[in-house]
């Protein structure tokens, strides 16, 4: 059977289910300017912290919802000798992210009318909250673009632990050989990969709708 919509034609064979990351495939990122704006405000090691695909020590903590908004704040005010108030800490981390590409949200909506379509991201609740306006510009929020959202600071797990995955399928009621994930961490979808989802790599520079088309 084939689906045409607005100018995009995707066909359902197997794959009912899509399930997204959010950074680095959906919202583009910018590490480089997080990490920057940290060591303007004193925190001159913060990169340490950070790596591509895996999350260490409080940052994770942080994404697997075991440090709240305030502890995270606090491991950062410990961490620099100026006084720096909340907002200041919450600015230098949404400045990791850039912004969803208007094509982007496109093909996520006609995808949604297709399938079901999720989300599934390591990441915590100040990132979510300045994440959300970039779903905001055509007047629908963040929720209308997926049938569900799943947030590893929500979920108390994240990945590349297989055990996230197989929550997804349980809590969803999916089957994964019909549901394909598309994430940029090569760890992520490895593991997905284990439990039988399909899987695609995809970056914040590729093009969704051809990627996505090529394998449905």
């Amino acid at each position: 059977m084939v689906f045409i919509n607005t100018h995009i034609i995707f066909k359902i064979d197997m794959i009912k289910n899509i399930i997204f990351d959010l950074g680095g495939v959906i919202v583009k990122l910018d590490k480089n300017a997080c990490i920057e704006s940290f060591r303007k405000l004193g925190f001159e090691d913060f990169g340490n912290i950070l790596n591509e695909f895996v999350q260490k020590g409080p940052f994770l903590d942080f994404e697997l919802g075991l440090l709240t908004e305030d502890g995270f704040r606090s491991f950062i005010r410990q961490n620099i000798k100026n006084d720096v108030t909340d907002s200041e800490i919450d600015k230098a981390m949404s400045d990791f992210l850039v912004e969803i590409p208007a094509k982007k949200l496109e093909t996520i909506m006609k995808l949604k009318s297709n399938y079901n379509v999720f989300l599934l991201s390591n990441t915590n609740p100040i990132a979510i909250k300045a994440v959300k306006p970039f779903f905001e510009s055509s007047g629908m929020t963040m929720n209308d673009y997926f049938h569900r959202m799943f947030l590893s600071y929500q979920m108390k797990m994240a990945k590349p632990d297989v055990e996230i995955f197989a929550k997804v399928l349980e809590d969803a009621s999916l089957k994964a050989d019909e549901t394909l994930f598309i994430d940029d961490g090569p760890a992520n979808l490895y593991s997905a990969s284990l439990l039988g989802y399909k899987t695609l790599l995809a970056t914040q520079e590729s093009d969704l709708e051809t990627e996505i088309r090529s394998v449905l």
